[in-house]
């Protein structure tokens, strides 16, 4: 699933907002690096990201590459100890098309526009925490390739998935960073961010 944004489009505004002396791209050596710890081929708008702008740069988000590596391999290491409950990040994301048009009906209706999905979730990948428990996730496979979700930590059953929202600050519904109805692509997720922590900035 593809941005509305592209890279270029992306570039042309960061260089607005931030000195592009402060971008550090990630090399080719090292997004393999992550793609071999992580299991699975990243989404190519996030790869392109990661060799263009590195893990960002403010007052965009600030990936923490460090904490990607560091939580798939503490989760790695709870598969192998709980091998029954072992999920792959190439595997289906199983979050459909026919999920996601519930989420408005839902909103709608009055009712948080979730979805329940056990965790761990194959087809996906640590992307961000948000403080305490919360993180987003991103999507590896499939029709949803590359779009961003919020779930919780904690390697449990029974949890509840959303799309990424993280430039709303409305926790009406209970959940942190919801009442979004789409699934946003990387780029998108990362400049409507930017740009609400930037208006921020300037209040």
């Amino acid at each position: 699933m593809r941005s509305e944004i592209s890279l270029a489009e992306l570039g042309d505004e960061l260089s607005q907002l931030t000195d592009p002396a402060d971008i550090a791209p990630l090399s080719e050596t090292e997004v393999q690096a992550l793609e071999g710890v992580v299991g699975a081929p990243l989404p190519e708008e996030f790869r392109s990201f990661l060799l263009r702008f590195g893990p960002g740069v403010r007052p965009g988000p600030v990936l923490n590459v460090e904490w990607i590596i560091e939580e798939t391999l503490r989760e790695q290491q709870y598969f192998t100890e709980e091998p029954e409950k072992a999920v792959s990040a190439a595997a289906p994301f199983p979050i459909t098309q026919a999920d996601v048009s519930r989420l408005p009906q839902l909103a709608e209706e009055g009712t948080a526009p979730i979805l329940y999905f056990d965790k761990p979730m194959p087809g996906t990948m640590f992307l961000c925490s948000h403080g305490c428990s919360w993180i987003s996730m991103l999507a590896m496979t499939g029709d949803l390739a590359g779009t961003v979700w919020m779930t919780e930590m904690g390697w449990v059953d029974d949890l509840y998935w959303w799309p990424s929202a993280p430039w709303l600050h409305d926790h009406s519904w209970g959940f942190v960073h919801g009442g979004w109805t789409e699934p946003v692509p990387f780029l998108d997720w990362y400049i409507r961010w930017t740009r609400s922590s930037s208006a921020a900035r300037r209040r």
